[in-house]
C-alpha cells in the first residue's frame, strides 16, 4: 500500500496530472485578483453597483473552486460551480435590461428585509422598522401581482414575473443547455442525492469483499476547472464592458487561449464543445 501523501504533495500532484487546465485557471485568476485589488471608481448607476457586487462574488467563488480543485475537494468545489453559474445567468439577465432590472436587483434587498422583520420579529432593532417600512412601501410596487383571487401579492423572486423561474432565466439568456447540463445535475451535491457519491464510488478500491470509498477522487477536477474557466470569464467580459477591470485586450488573449484549449480538450474526450 503507498505511503499516503501531504496535502501539499496532493496538491503538487494535481498539478502536475492536469497542468495545462489549472495554467488557463490561473491565467484567468491572476487577472482577476489584479482587477480586485487595483480597481478604484465611483459608481453612478444600479447597473455599475450591481456589477461591482457580481464580480467580486464571482472571483471569490472562481478563486475557491480553484483551490478546491487542488486537494480533489470535488464535491465542495461543484457547489461552488453551481453557484458560480447562477451567477452567470443573473448577470446576463440583468444586463439585457439594465435599468430596470439592476434597480429591481438592489430595490430586492428591501423586500427581503420586510419579510425578516415579519418572521424574526424579536431580531430586529425596533429602531430600524420605520426604514425599513419606508423602504419597502418606496419599492413594493415592483413586486406587486393581483393573484387569481383579486389579491395583491409580492412576487417569491426578485427576477418575476419576467422570468416565472429560474429556468426560464437561464432560458432567456440563452443558457438553456448548461442549465439542463450543469446546474440540474449539480443541484445533486447541493442537497446531498445519491448522485453526490458517483465520483467516490464509481472509482473506490476493491479487494475481495471490502470496498474503500475514494474520498479524495479527482475525476471532476479537469471538468470543473473548465467549466469555472467559461463561467467566470464570461462575467468577466460582461463586467469589463462596463467597468474597467481590466485592460480589455489582456482579458481576451487569456479567455481566447483557454476557451481553444478546453474546447479541443473536449474534442479529444468525444465531448462536443
Amino acid at each position: 500500500m503507498p505511503e499516503p501523501m501531504t496535502e501539499e504533495q496532493f496538491r503538487e500532484s494535481m498539478h502536475a496530472k492536469y497542468r495545462d487546465h489549472f495554467s488557463h485557471v490561473w491565467a484567468l485568476h491572476q487577472l482577476g485578483e489584479s482587477a480586485i485589488r487595483t480597481y478604484r471608481s465611483c459608481i453612478s448607476t444600479h447597473y455599475e453597483a450591481s456589477l461591482s457586487l457580481i464580480f467580486g462574488r464571482a472571483y471569490k467563488s472562481y478563486d475557491s473552486i480553484r483551490r478546491l480543485c487542488e486537494v480533489a475537494s470535488c464535491e465542495d468545489a461543484g457547489v461552488l460551480l453551481r453557484n458560480l453559474l447562477n451567477l452567470l445567468a443573473v448577470t446576463r439577465w440583468i444586463s439585457a435590461d439594465p435599468p430596470k432590472r439592476a434597480k429591481r436587483y438592489f430595490d430586492w434587498y428591501w423586500v427581503s428585509l420586510k419579510a425578516d422583520t415579519e418572521r424574526f420579529s424579536d431580531r430586529i432593532p425596533p429602531s430600524w422598522l420605520p426604514t425599513i417600512q419606508q423602504r419597502f412601501d418606496t419599492v413594493r410596487s415592483q413586486f406587486e401581482y393581483t393573484d387569481k383571487k383579486s389579491r395583491r401579492r409580492i412576487v417569491q423572486h426578485w427576477y418575476q414575473p419576467e422570468a416565472p423561474s429560474i429556468r426560464d432565466l437561464f432560458e432567456q439568456v440563452d443558457l438553456k443547455k448548461q442549465y439542463e447540463e450543469a446546474y440540474v445535475p449539480l443541484s445533486s451535491i447541493e442537497h446531498s442525492d445519491i448522485n453526490a457519491f458517483r465520483a467516490m464510488t464509481s472509482n473506490m478500491d476493491k479487494a475481495g469483499d471490502e470496498r474503500r470509498l475514494e474520498i479524495q477522487s479527482d475525476f471532476f477536477v479537469p471538468r470543473y476547472l473548465r467549466n469555472a474557466f467559461q463561467y467566470f470569464a464570461d462575467i468577466f467580459r460582461t463586467c469589463n464592458n462596463t467597468l474597467p477591470f481590466a485592460d480589455s485586450v489582456k482579458l481576451e488573449e487569456i479567455v481566447e487561449a483557454g476557451i481553444a484549449f478546453y474546447a479541443n480538450d473536449m474534442k479529444k474526450s468525444g465531448m462536443a464543445p
